[in-house]
């Protein structure tokens, strides 16, 4: 804006992101950046097999399993998450030289803790990274909640 370039962004959110983290998927991307077997064990049998009971009037339910999503309330999970997520992200903008030039860096996403937001120098490219991020986020078991995104052209 400050070189009077009209700067398009969309902000992205998903549907219970914490909870659509697929283990397996996961584990291959620990090993990629190398998390050692012994850690991803640990990791893997901390997520595994966890079961869920639902209170009802006169107990507990049947136990279901859960098959997938990082622990609620786990300290590791926010950084479970984060790693996963740059995993989606690094796929879905690689080798797309698209975005908004920063100090001679082309810039095309802004991310802060769950918080996303796609940026780039033209409505099409914009929608091409939208693409992008919408293929991959399905191969990720992930869902972009569309009532929750949104997206905004900043004019100088």
């Amino acid at each position: 804006m400050e070189y009077n370039n009209n700067v398009y962004v969309c902000y992205v959110d998903y549907e219970k992101a914490f909870d659509r983290v697929d283990w397996i998927k996961l584990m291959m991307i620990l090993q990629s950046i190398g998390v050692d077997w012994r850690d991803r064990k640990l990791i893997w049998n901390l997520d595994n097999k966890q079961v869920a009971y639902v209170r009802i009037e006169d107990g507990l339910s049947t136990a279901c399993t859960i098959d997938r999503g990082v622990r609620q309330g786990c300290s590791l999970s926010p950084l479970l998450y984060l790693i996963y997520d740059e995993a989606m992200i690094r796929e879905a903008t690689d080798n797309m030289e698209t975005g908004i030039s920063v100090g001679g860096r082309i810039i095309n996403t802004i991310r802060y803790a769950v918080d996303k937001a796609l940026v780039a120098n033209s409505q099409k490219w914009l929608q091409q990274l939208m693409n992008n991020l919408n293929k991959v986020t399905i191969e990720f078991g992930m869902k972009i909640n569309v009532k929750k995104t949104k997206g905004n052209v900043h004019k100088p």
